[in-house]
């Protein structure tokens, strides 16, 4: 008996128990969904603004960015840091003149509808360059030495550079630096250099053509070997130089500088010995060539040497310098 009276106390007190949760459960729920609803209106009501563009500019390229709201009426209003700027509705055209690390986009965007405004910025990195790309260095390789090359260049943030010579390959790794050993049968040679933006990759090259020093080599004295009297003759010192020589033509103790002689024989005399010598300008290397002229007679080629009493004959030179230098 006291069982049973017991075992249904405590299921009354159950049942009753279960009725408190449910009754507290249907009143908590619809405060729970009203929640979740509002704070899900109130995103659905904000008003989102994004600046759509590039992450970087180049100093002189024109560019452009573009405002994008999240509303159906709306008026924008775009605007750029120091730079000269023109808007087309939600699009801001421009082209940046002077360098600086960065500038900002700002763009303000009201609904008109809703009554609702909204901002937002956006930063853009502004690179310069490659611009004024230069190659300094010696005007002519000396085969027996290492010759250096520096290439500059305005660029921001920075450059790469890379080089080649004549028609080989880019060889990159030297920085803005390149040494160049040539060899002797080497004539000319054209040095590139490469100047590349490490962000945007554009690029510009220059080019330095550069002579060899050689020679002087195959020195001789072009011109007749036999003369005649009273003919007017012309005579030319020829080397294979370069970049290039200077020439000092001689006959006896009379001397001219210059690669070219004229002469005239007026009477018979002895044989004429004339001499040439070629420096190089670069390295002042000398070479020197002989030429022996003649005097053709009536009878044939005279032999001086056997006829002293005419020695003393006069000789007439007229001397025409060409391609004058000063040693």
């Amino acid at each position: 008996m006291d069982n049973s009276s017991e075992s249904k106390r405590n299921g009354r007190q159950w049942t009753l128990g279960r009725l408190v949760l449910l009754l507290f459960l249907a009143g908590l729920q619809p405060g729970l969904c009203s929640e979740v609803d509002q704070a899900q209106l109130a995103s659905d009501n904000e008003l989102h603004v994004a600046i759509i563009g590039p992450a970087y500019v180049t100093v002189g390229v024109p560019s452009s960015v573009e405002c994008d709201a999240s509303c159906t009426e709306c008026t924008y209003s775009m605007s750029m840091d120091g730079q000269m700027a023109q808007g087309n509705g939600n699009e801001l055209f421009f082209t940046v003149s002077t360098w600086s690390e960065a500038l900002t986009v700002s763009c303000t965007v009201r609904d008109e509808l809703n009554h609702r405004t909204s901002t937002a910025t956006k930063k853009i990195q502004v690179l310069a360059g490659p611009a004024n790309v230069t190659i300094t260095g010696p005007d002519v390789l000396n085969p027996s030495a290492s010759n250096t090359y520096t290439c500059n260049a305005y660029c921001r943030p920075s450059c790469n550079y890379t080089w080649k010579t004549d028609q080989g390959p880019w060889i990159g790794g030297h920085g803005n630096i390149l040494s160049i050993s040539p060899k002797e049968t080497d004539k000319l040679k054209a040095v590139t250099c490469k100047a590349t933006n490490t962000v945007s990759g554009l690029f510009v090259s220059t080019t330095r053509n550069v002579a060899i020093i050689t020679g002087p080599s195959k020195v001789h004295i072009a011109g007749a070997s036999i003369v005649q009297i009273a003919q007017h003759y012309k005579y030319m010192c020829i080397a294979e130089c370069q970049p290039s020589c200077r020439y000092v033509l001689s006959m006896g103790s009379q001397s001219v500088i210059g690669n070219v002689i004229e002469l005239t024989v007026d009477h018979p005399l002895e044989t004429i010995t004339l001499k040439c010598e070629a420096q190089n300008i670069a390295s002042r290397k000398t070479a020197t060539a002989l030429k022996t002229v003649q005097l053709q007679g009536a009878g044939g080629v005279y032999n001086l040497s056997t006829r002293p009493q005419e020695t003393s004959a006069v000789l007439l030179l007229a001397f025409i310098i060409s391609n004058a230098f000063t040693l």
